[in-house]
């Protein structure tokens, strides 16, 4: 767990968002890395599609 609060906890310093409380620290952490893996997972498959489609 400690990754995932490193990530959190510097998402939400740099844009400057209230810290979430002891209870809401957990859903938060958890909630900002499952939006960060759904924004890379669908850069990836962008990525492999155009790579696929137009790399040759």
């Amino acid at each position: 767990m400690g990754l995932i609060n490193f990530i959190t906890r510097g998402f939400i310093d740099f844009f400057g968002i209230t810290q979430p409380t002891p209870a809401e620290q957990k859903r938060a952490a958890w909630f900002i890395c499952a939006l960060l893996a759904v924004i890379i997972l669908g850069a990836a498959a962008i990525f492999a599609i155009v790579v696929l489609n137009f790399g040759r």
